[in-house]
């Protein structure tokens, strides 16, 4: 098929970032882009330039909030927040992974962050009390090393950077009527022994998905001596703005577990998924629309609500419908696509799903093309069954085209992993932080090959490398 490329590379996604005071890529000839040939590829002799960033869990040190403070509130103009999120007056709501805010202060020695789960569970399941039995089940057919005592929760966390160094690890792990009889249990320190006479740089990245709960942020709380200031997006370069559909892997779940452990939200991080590395890695805004089970068609038996993916896909919150996404918000120059593998859970008979997988899977190329005219489209399946439903979609959506005009900025990757030692897989067979950073840099020479990106070098005040 024209366009259709299998290449043993890497595939991504990821958030919205504001563009003042970045630099820019020099104006590019889209024909001056060279796809690979359409056989598959051989991976790069070349390794890329990525590393890991500090991700294990860190608390901070203990600081009673202030009894007067100054409070930076969503929506200010000298704070920036980047994802998908829905802003209610002076607070956000966020469910997707990568969240990520943004804000520069001096004259404090302390940080702290107001976040409150959103309590929005009840949205991701149409029968609440089905999760708490089945997932005792599975942890118990599974012999799970990581089974819990009782029933499994699920919240979200957030990690926090100073200055580029990790400097806090939040688990929203309390409930909204904790907060009520005690509200400053929503004040959580994220930072200490600052030196209040330097200029400092926050980012806080929510690095859970969707089905966590979601999360309520209400703010950054400085000492009553401190002063906000405009934050200047140093790290990131104009125009560059990767975006992944995807499901667990790319939001980094069960990255942080072992092979005989099962889903947990403390083994959750999209702060070492791929598509978090690649945005460092070339300076890239980064936009994960990306859950658990999500099924092109179908869902994994164990969250049967999360299919179609192209329902939510829409979403400015994934569990809710009546908030769509603004697709002008972010327009995306690369669209990673790594859907296509729950849908084979539950099914017998693949052959007989497959018309029906690519129909949907053209529907949603031609949804993302829409919506991103220019954007390069690249596919990044792993999975035998996966490659055939994809390759089947992209070749129905090719001859759907008007005009029989072939989309020429649209190619696959096959991501290759078949060689991985143990050290390099999380549980369930996702990808571990390492496993990761080699999808990234499988991937990150056909980035470059395909816009022209060069690696971004970071100053060390911002970004978390």
């Amino acid at each position: 098929f024209t366009g259709l490329v299998l290449a043993s590379l890497v595939g991504t996604v990821m958030y919205y970032a504001g563009e003042e005071g970045l630099a820019a890529d020099p104006p590019r000839n889209p024909s001056a882009a060279k796809a690979p040939p359409l056989t598959k590829s051989h991976p790069s002799t070349v390794t890329p330039d990525i590393v890991l960033p500090k991700y294990q869990d860190k608390t901070a040190p203990h600081a009673p909030p202030p009894t007067r403070a100054e409070v930076v509130r969503p929506g200010d103009p000298r704070m920036e927040i980047h994802g998908r999120y829905l802003q209610n007056g002076d607070e956000i709501v966020s469910d997707w992974s990568g969240t990520r805010v943004f804000l520069e202060f001096s004259g404090t020695r302390h940080v702290w962050a107001d976040l409150s789960p959103a309590n929005l569970s009840r949205s991701y399941s149409q029968n609440e009390s089905y999760w708490c039995p089945h997932y005792e089940t599975l942890y118990e057919k599974l012999d799970a090393a990581n089974s819990p005592s009782q029933c499994p929760f699920w919240y979200d966390v957030w990690e926090a950077y100073i200055d580029g160094e990790h400097s806090g690890t939040v688990y929203l792990n309390i409930t909204q009527e904790q907060i009520k009889e005690k509200p400053a249990l929503a004040i959580r320190n994220i930072g200490s022994g600052l030196d209040p006479k330097l200029r400092h740089t926050l980012m806080l990245h929510k690095r859970t998905g969707p089905k966590k709960g979601g999360s309520i942020f209400r703010g950054i709380v400085l000492e009553e001596s401190a002063t906000a200031h405009k934050y200047t997006p140093r790290n990131l370069i104009s125009g560059r703005r990767i975006e992944i559909l995807g499901a667990s892997e790319e939001n980094g779940e069960c990255a942080l577990g072992h092979h005989k452990d099962f889903y947990a939200t403390n083994l959750e991080t999209s702060m070492v998924s791929y598509g978090t590395l690649l945005g460092e890695y070339f300076g890239a805004a980064v936009n994960f629309v990306s859950y658990g089970s999500a099924g092109i068609v179908l869902a994994s038996a164990d969250h049967p609500e999360s299919a179609p993916y192209i329902d939510y896909y829409t979403r400015t919150l994934y569990g809710s419908p009546n908030h769509l996404w603004n697709f002008s918000a972010f327009n995306s120059s690369l669209v990673l696509i790594a859907n296509g593998i729950t849908d084979w859970g539950s099914v017998k008979d693949p052959s007989a799903l497959l018309p029906t997988f690519a129909r949907r899977f053209a529907e949603i190329l031609e949804f993302v093309r829409d919506k991103y005219p220019e954007a390069w489209i690249v596919l990044v399946p792993w999975k035998q069954i996966q490659i055939e439903g994809i390759s089947a979609g992209l070749a129905l959506y090719q001859a759907r085209k008007k005009e029989n005009e072939n989309d020429r900025k649209i190619l696959m990757q096959i991501l290759e992993q078949s060689k991985w030692p143990a050290e390099y897989r999380g549980c369930q067979n996702h990808p571990g932080p390492l496993g990761h950073r080699d999808y990234a840099r499988q991937l990150a020479p056909t980035i470059e090959n395909l816009l022209g990106w060069k690696p971004f070098r970071k100053t060390r005040d911002l970004g978390y490398l």
